[in-house]
């Protein structure tokens, strides 16, 4: 299984992504499968794929996780850029992705390279983070000295994992609408109850993975960086600058009348955008007009007790959506009974013995066009309304046109300049380039 692992320099990405395949310290601490930073500066310069074969716990099954570990951005134009074509051919090859996973460190601020990050990776993987993001905070610590610490200095950790959270959500283009699955875990911890509960815990997060739903990626384009598309703003400037001036061409071409080109000059300019606005509403409803499963309502059981403790909770989970499907997961220390379903909601009861970091989850799944059938609805009308204003806008256009047949070889060919450069203009307000396209630009750039 294919997994992301995404935060900005000094988070502990590599570090996680070691512990997670071989949580052993000879692997931890003298050979690690990525390198770790012993100083302030980053290992991870670029992007870095290793599959290995692991095993949640020892004695357990063994199955093969392919960890992509990435480097943070808004490390300038020409380097995020680069490591933008690696992310996308390595993403590109995997074919599916099960999990993206936010390494956050313990009460860490989230830095502008973290918000510059995530806002690129929600718009590159949108459907990803519609479903499969869990936050896993690192280095907190669970020996009692450190616990003891934190109460003294007044740390509320269930409001800081709550906080980042919602700082996390804040930064993913409101793809995250949903409360991600939230991990703590100490990878270098050096008492043995501290090390005990933190194998536990990434037996915990590997289980919780391997549950998801993967979700398929191909044919990805690369995400535009704020500086190419800032540049693609000032060249969309000067096209329009440009076809404004082929326009002018037409009304002096059309002398005898003036009314006429000034009609086909606006509605070239209309023509344009509401293409535009056709494609992009063709693009949200091939995206939310699908079968594909999204999450409905979410149940998380979560105790924290010092010692061992055995509960039965009965637990039901509605949504105001249809419910075509279901799961449930435990930390293997607990079992689920007499679990119904019916169209809307899920419930059932859960019993078994909890502790420390230890959870049970119920999550239940809708098809998106269900989720979403208002909002298709609204999409489809204001296609039609659109494609129609489309049709009206071209065939204004036509008469137009044929209305100054004489000068047709002189239109022709003006107009001719001004598709190239509409072309053109598209691909400037366009978000995305093809991986051809952003190697030229990285060419220019260096």
């Amino acid at each position: 299984m294919s997994v992301l692992l995404i935060g900005s320099t000094g988070m502990g990405k590599s570090t996680l992504g070691n512990y997670l395949i071989d949580p052993s310290e000879k692997h931890m601490f003298c050979s690690q499968t990525f390198a770790t930073a012993t100083d302030n500066r980053p290992m991870t310069q670029e992007v870095k794929v290793e599959c290995k074969e692991v095993q949640s716990i020892e004695g357990g099954a063994k199955f093969f996780l392919k960890l992509i570990d990435t480097p943070g951005l808004n490390e300038g134009a020409s380097q995020d850029l680069s490591h933008m074509i690696d992310i996308i051919k390595k993403i590109n090859e995997c074919g599916e992705i099960k999990a993206c996973i936010l390494v956050v460190k313990f009460n860490a601020k989230i830095d502008m390279q973290y918000r510059a990050t995530l806002e690129y990776y929600s718009k590159l993987l949108p459907s990803l983070f519609e479903n499969n993001v869990i936050i896993i905070m690192t280095e907190f610590k669970t020996d009692s000295d450190s616990e003891e610490l934190r109460k003294k200095l007044g740390i509320d950790v269930e409001q800081i994992k709550s906080n980042t959270i919602e700082e996390l959500r804040k930064c993913s283009n409101k793809q995250i609408t949903y409360t991600p699955q939230l991990f703590t875990i100490d990878c270098l911890a050096i008492q043995n109850d501290a090390q005990e509960i933190s194998k536990k815990e990434r037996a915990a997060i590997l289980d919780y993975i391997l549950q998801l739903q993967p979700i398929k990626v191909e044919n990805l384009m690369v995400a535009k960086t704020d500086y190419v598309q800032q540049k693609d703003n000032e060249k969309y400037k000067e096209l329009l600058g440009e076809i404004e001036g082929y326009n002018l061409g037409l009304i002096e071409a059309y002398k005898r009348s003036e009314d006429a080109l000034n009609s086909t000059h606006k509605k070239e300019l209309q023509i344009t955008d509401i293409e535009s606005e056709v494609k992009d509403l063709e693009e949200k409803l091939r995206q939310k007009n699908t079968t594909e499963e999204v999450v409905a309502a979410q149940l998380s059981i979560n105790q924290e007790w010092k010692m061992l403790q055995s509960i039965k909770r009965d637990f039901k989970i509605e949504s105001q959506y249809e419910v075509t499907n279901y799961t449930i997961w435990t930390n293997g220390k607990c079992e689920f009974k007499d679990i119904v379903r019916t169209s809307k909601e899920v419930s059932g009861r859960v019993r078994g013995e909890f502790m420390h970091g230890v959870y049970a989850l119920v999550t239940a799944f809708t098809e998106k066009r269900i989720k979403y059938a208002s909002e298709i609805e609204e999409l489809k009308r204001k296609l039609e309304e659109e494609k129609g204003n489309l049709t009206r806008c071209n065939e204004e256009r036509v008469e137009f046109r044929d209305s100054h047949k004489k000068e047709r070889e002189e239109i022709e060919l003006l107009e001719k300049f001004i598709a190239v450069r509409r072309s053109r203009a598209k691909k400037c307000r366009s978000k995305l380039m093809k991986i051809e396209d952003a190697i030229q630009r990285l060419q220019l750039l260096q």
